[in-house]
């Protein structure tokens, strides 16, 4: 079974993890910036404090999605698929049955205001980078 590691295609990971980091900025940065702030509860409060800084929300969610990404490619060459179409379906059984519970499952904590706002605001990120990401690594040639 860990021989599958073996078969991954490195170069297909970096852009799968380029897809999760791509889209996480368009995606947070420019379509949906007020939104996440009022469903993390941070829309009232002053501009500097609303604004988050330091390397580890930049790095953080790249090796997050580099790890996600990793597994991904993993199952691809054990399950042994080649083609778009089923590298789809895996997307779609990874990203609705891991990353979108996990996405509601993090925000049902205290500390999260609006955890089910929370969760659907995140979870179609997580979806439809999981399923680009895993399309995209046996589209791209070895």
């Amino acid at each position: 079974m860990l021989a599958a590691f073996a078969e991954i295609h490195w170069i297909a990971v970096v852009a799968g993890t380029m897809v999760f980091a791509v889209l996480g900025g368009l995606y947070f940065m420019a379509l949906v910036p007020k939104q996440y702030l009022y469903v993390t509860g941070r829309e009232n409060l002053p501009k500097e404090q609303q604004e988050v800084s330091g390397a580890i929300f930049v790095v953080g969610p790249l090796l997050c999605s580099l790890i996600v990404v990793i597994a991904d490619a993993y199952l691809l060459a054990a399950l042994g698929i080649g083609s778009v179409a089923d590298a789809a379906v895996l997307g779609l059984i990874v990203g609705l049955g891991l990353l979108v519970p996990m996405t509601f499952n993090i925000a049902i904590n205290p500390l999260f205001p609006r955890p089910i706002q929370y969760g659907l605001l995140n979870a179609p990120y997580f979806l439809v980078a999981n399923l680009i990401a895993c399309m995209l690594m046996v589209a791209i040639p070895l």
